[in-house]
């Protein structure tokens, strides 16, 4: 059996990726013996991995005169300066010095450390796979300039593919590119940027869409008979800026029926947002509310087993693919979305509502009013077009099951 080498970010240290990883994992240890080489410091290991599938993590803290030695070779490097004078010429010199310094000592570093660790010891029997394209995939491409025969693939999201997520942009990307064998998108929209910014290879079955995809846990169960039960709200993401969790505060507040809102998830922004929500919310009597924060990914899979939702909200600024609107889906939910990244791919007027790039809650607020005054028969029809739209596209086992497939050819 073929060895895969997976490099995540967090994954099994900190909770990180645990919702993309877990379904993947249960198919591609069907085909590989898997490895997975987390960046994470952290030594304590949050989760253990299932199928008996070991986990190392980061544990290589260079010098700070290491550091700055390292700082000085890499001036002289072709691959360096044409990073800084080339690729980025919209960002300030210094900023963009720095970044790719950064970077290009944390691939090194990384790179080192998956050698001492042994994950280059069978390359001829070895795929190599990173499920962000940044850091850990350069740390990849750094060792193939010596190994030309390996086989790397990466998968690609957001923040590691669309310019606007760095601070100056994306780096590497145009170097990286033709030492990859297989990048794995997970939006159509995300392979057509990087098609447009970065690919430099003519090969185009290097650049190929594989949608990721939730389990299926059943169907979210029916509303109330009761005429005046509560619309019942959902939202799940994490609560930062870029999320922009006050749009939905602000749009609940102009509801005038009444309502119950869930939001499950915590971040940087959870206490400026609660206090919103006491604020806007609290004096409505026809509205209440939960922010549980940070919750296991088991007890957003339990809520939806146990509570009726009418439909499923994200004002997120900016997305790749996402996963928590495959939830929604695979229980038949509904959802509003911005239309922001790939998600005009998923949400469309027969699956829920596709609000604009930058909403005012008014327009939040009105569709959520629509959906309440839809009649039944139209209600059930987006529910029923939520689940079959998951079947059809955002199905964990298919979805991954092509994907080890493609692995596994490279």
């Amino acid at each position: 059996m073929k060895r895969l080498c997976l490099i995540t970010d967090h994954y099994p240290f900190t909770r990180g990726e645990l919702p993309f990883v877990l379904p993947e994992l249960a198919v591609t240890h069907q085909y590989f013996d898997i490895q997975i080489f987390s960046k994470e410091t952290q030594g304590r290991q949050e989760y253990i991995p299932p199928y008996g599938i070991p986990a190392k993590h980061f544990d290589l803290i260079p010098s700070k005169a290491l550091k700055a030695a390292r700082y000085l070779l890499y001036k002289a490097k072709p691959m360096y300066q044409q990073e800084v004078k080339e690729k980025h010429p919209n960002f300030p010199r210094d900023t963009v010095e720095s970044e790719v310094r950064n970077f290009l000592f944390q691939a090194e570093t990384l790179r080192k450390w998956l050698k001492k660790e042994g994950c280059f010891a069978d390359l001829e029997n070895t795929v190599y796979y990173t499920f962000w394209y940044s850091t850990g995939t350069m740390a990849l491409v750094l060792e193939k300039l010596r190994h030309p025969q390996m086989k790397i693939a990466t998968r690609a999201h957001g923040y590691d593919l669309y310019d606007e997520r760095q601070p100056c942009g994306q780096l590497f990307k145009s170097y990286m590119d033709p030492y990859v064998n297989l990048i794995a998108f997970i939006s159509r929209t995300g392979r057509d940027y990087y098609l447009s910014h970065f690919a430099e290879k003519k090969n185009q079955d290097a650049y190929r869409v594989f949608y990721l995809g939730v389990p299926d846990n059943g169907l979210n169960p029916p509303a109330e008979a009761a005429g005046n039960a509560p619309m019942e709200l959902f939202s799940c993401s994490n609560v930062i800026p870029l999320k922009r969790i006050s749009l939905l505060v602000q749009a609940i507040q102009l509801l005038k029926f009444p309502v119950h809102w869930y939001h499950a998830g915590g971040g940087e922004s959870y206490d400026e947002i609660t206090a919103l929500c006491h604020r806007l919310l609290d004096p409505m009597g026809n509205i209440t509310w939960e922010m549980p924060g940070a919750i296991p990914n088991t007890e957003v899979m339990q809520y939806y087993q146990r509570h009726h939702v009418d439909l499923f909200l994200t004002s997120s600024q900016t997305e790749g693919l996402p996963v928590s609107i495959m939830e929604a889906y695979s229980y038949g939910v509904p959802v509003a979305a911005t239309a922001v990244g790939g998600i005009p791919e998923m949400v469309n007027s027969g699956t829920g509502y596709l609000l604009s790039k930058n909403p005012e809650p008014q327009e939040i607020a009105e569709v959520i009013r629509a959906h309440r005054d839809a009649s039944h028969t139209m209600r059930a029809s987006l529910r029923l077009n939520a689940r079959q739209l998951w079947f059809n596209s955002f199905h964990d086992k298919k979805n991954h099951e092509k994907f080890a497939k493609a692995l596994l050819s490279l």
